[in-house]
């Protein structure tokens, strides 16, 4: 532990920015049950009334690590229990002990015996499993002949059991990192510190596990026929005699076999291929890229939401520690829905995994979706103040990743007036219609049906479910359907939200699957600089104010993962002499510095929240404002700095204004 938080600090006094984006990583995946879900630990663990009081509340993280700190917890005790929830959930634990600065361990491994490999139940697969102990927890890169099979958290493959499989060479990569671009990057990164390590596992022997040839196997298939084929013929070559009607048979049936095995190739093994694809085909990504857009607070003829923001940035955590670069914005106007879509589709190259979620409020009309933005003017919109969806891939048609998710969570009933309207506007999308493959469409709910939000829960229907399944290691097709299923279990929704897919994906492609840019070096890397511009925060501002003798600090910290939100505080410390900057002494302020407040004061293209004070003791008593809305600043930020005393709150003693430079997405325009 480091920067003023030791391993003894009571949860409920972490500084405010490490509080609160411990808070939101608790929130995301509804992280906090799971912590607090242990009946055998008194300390941890909530009454069935008071998680259903969390739950109602807008920011149960919050509230939980508070309650925690009432009983005494510290940051200790809170970074064991992760760790052992670690063993059984994975990656999702990780990223509070990051915030938390957990020491970074290199990946060792856990037994001697680096690759176990047992008999699956039925006898025709093999389970190898490699099990490796580090922080962040360790990933897994299996490998056939050099190829990658599978990558991820799952320490396990399964692999048919046959003399083929048994023939090739299989072994392991272990690896753990520190993600660039977050919080918490800068802490592990400095100074030469490592942040990643990786252990490459012996070849495992498959030698003794070999049996008769599997059924399930298109090649165990294929040999045991040539071998039929061969016998036959061979036989009567030998004795010069033999029934040339069979040996005619079993020409014709090795052909026909030869026929049957390219249908197995091509038209039978075409069905039986899709169920092992797994095991014989290496699907890859060149980048993964995401575009996430929530709208909640709408035009004042509209009702306002209440859990999109929540959907959106627990989508965004997620899909981030599955390596995607995710783009997350908040309540966007039309144009502003239309610029940052235009954006996005320059980072849809060849062989890139993209991702499009959008949730807010939207329509059907003709079979086509619209998407709402926060401007449209109430029910009496019309096409051209809507995002068509025909719009959306009319934008994407030049460009083709290997797989384009587009995740829609919007009502699908048609609510404006006049029909006629959109069904002429999207008839020119029709005459010029171009499909594109690998497209996954996942609709929250069917076509003249609503989606819905259920009242004290954090998410709405459709993440709810979507956030428990999309971590397992399955193609994205599986993962719908089951998504889709346990919403169908789900009693209260289940006969008013019925969930769609749609998709002419061919391959079992998922979120899960490793990058491999070779070839495209140059475009990944332009995707890297391009994604880490809009998600750094600008350095902290110092102004003097030389006649009142203080010196007033600005700095901005995340709010989740958003791109066009930050919070922003302002606190006011002491003139410090070179003699002080000499020592590096971080002494308190003194009673004349805690005298004043500084209030911040920016453009009114921002929405800005009322300020909160927080208290430090290092840094005194600082002001904070969640800015949102930064994709309307097309330039650097600046801001008017109001010191104000406290004994006259009213009476403004000095202004100055600062330039703060680029504020996260305002990066987009700078060039």
């Amino acid at each position: 532990m480091s920067d003023g938080v030791a391993l003894s600090t009571n949860l409920s006094e972490l500084p405010y920015g490490l509080f609160h984006s411990l808070s939101l990583s608790l929130e995301s995946g509804s992280l906090w049950r799971l912590i607090c879900n242990d009946l055998d630990d008194t300390v941890f663990c909530l009454s069935q009334n008071d998680i259903e009081r969390f739950q109602k509340l807008n920011d149960p993280g919050a509230q939980y690590l508070r309650y925690l700190g009432n009983r005494g917890l510290t940051v200790e005790k809170l970074l064991k229990r992760l760790h052992t929830l670690a063993k059984c959930h994975g990656p999702i634990m990780d990223r509070p002990q990051l915030l938390l600065h957990r020491k970074f361990c290199p990946v060792i491994w856990s037994r001697k015996e680096q690759i176990r490999v047992s008999i699956v139940a039925d006898g025709t697969q093999l389970k190898l499993e490699c099990k490796a102990n580090g922080f962040p927890v360790p990933r897994y890169e299996w490998r056939e002949n050099e190829r990658v099979m599978a990558c991820g958290s799952v320490a396990i493959l399964i692999i048919l059991r046959c003399p083929c499989t048994a023939r090739n060479v299989f072994n392991c990569r272990v690896y753990n990192f520190i993600e660039d671009g977050q919080a918490f990057s800068e802490f592990y990164k400095a100074h030469g510190k490592t942040s990643e390590s990786e252990l490459i596992s012996d070849i495992v022997d498959l030698s003794n596990f070999v049996s008769a040839p599997n059924p399930n196997c298109q090649q165990c298939n294929l040999n045991d026929l040539d071998r039929i084929y061969n016998k036959l013929v061979n036989g009567i070559n030998n004795d010069g005699r033999g029934d040339l009607a069979i040996a005619s048979a079993a020409a014709a049936a090795a052909a026909s076999s030869s026929s049957a095995a390219a249908a197995a190739a091509a038209g039978t093994a075409d069905d039986e291929m899709l169920d092992t694809m797994d095991c014989t085909t290496v699907v890859t990504a060149s980048d993964k890229v995401a575009l996430i857009i929530s709208n909640r607070t709408y035009h004042p003829n509209m009702s306002n939401l209440i859990t999109p923001h929540c959907d959106a940035e627990t989508l965004a955590e997620i899909l981030q520690s599955l390596k995607f670069k995710t783009v997350t914005l908040g309540d966007l106007k039309l144009e502003e829905m239309r610029f940052i879509i235009k954006e996005y589709r320059k980072l849809l190259g060849e062989g890139v995994y993209a991702v499009f979620y959008f949730v807010g409020h939207g329509f059907e009309a003709n079979g086509q979706c619209y998407l709402l933005p926060t401007d449209a003017p109430g029910h009496t919109y019309g096409p051209q103040h809507c995002i068509s969806m025909d719009w959306v891939l009319s934008i994407f048609s030049d460009y083709n990743p290997a797989l384009n998710l587009i995740l829609l969570d919007i009502c699908r009933k048609f609510l404006p007036s006049d029909l006629d309207l959109f069904t002429q506007y999207a008839e020119q999308y029709r005459k010029n219609a171009k499909v594109n493959r690998n497209t996954v469409y996942g609709y929250a709910t069917s076509g003249g049906v609503g989606a819905y939000e259920i009242k004290g829960e954090t998410n709405g229907v459709f993440m709810k479910y979507f956030k428990n399944r999309i971590l397992n290691q399955q193609p994205i097709l599986d993962i719908l359907n089951r998504v889709f299923r346990d919403i169908e279990k789900d009693k209260k929704v289940r006969d008013v939200q019925i969930p769609e897919l749609r998709s002419n994906l061919t391959k079992p492609r998922s979120l899960y699957d490793p990058f491999v840019v070779d070839g495209h070096t140059n475009s990944f890397e332009n995707h890297t600089i391009h994604w880490r511009l809009m998600h750094e925060l600008p350095n902290p501002v110092k102004l003097k104010f030389i006649e009142e003798k203080v010196t007033v600090t600005i700095w901005f910290d995340f709010c989740g993962h958003f791109t066009n939100k930050a919070y922003a505080f302002s606190s006011v410390g002491d003139i410090r002499t070179a003699e002080d900057e000499d020592n590096c002494d971080d002494n308190p302020p003194s009673e004349h510095a805690q005298s004043f407040q500084a209030y911040l004061k920016f453009p009114p293209a921002l929405d800005v929240s009322n300020p909160k004070t927080y208290c430090d003791d290092e840094e005194g008593e600082s002001l904070c404002l969640l800015v949102s809305n930064l994709q309307r600043i097309k330039d650097e930020v600046t801001c008017i700095v109001e010191l104000r005393a406290k004994s006259d709150i009213e009476t403004i003693v000095a202004t100055k204004q600062a330039m703060i430079g680029h504020v996260l997405i305002t990066r987009l325009f700078a060039n």
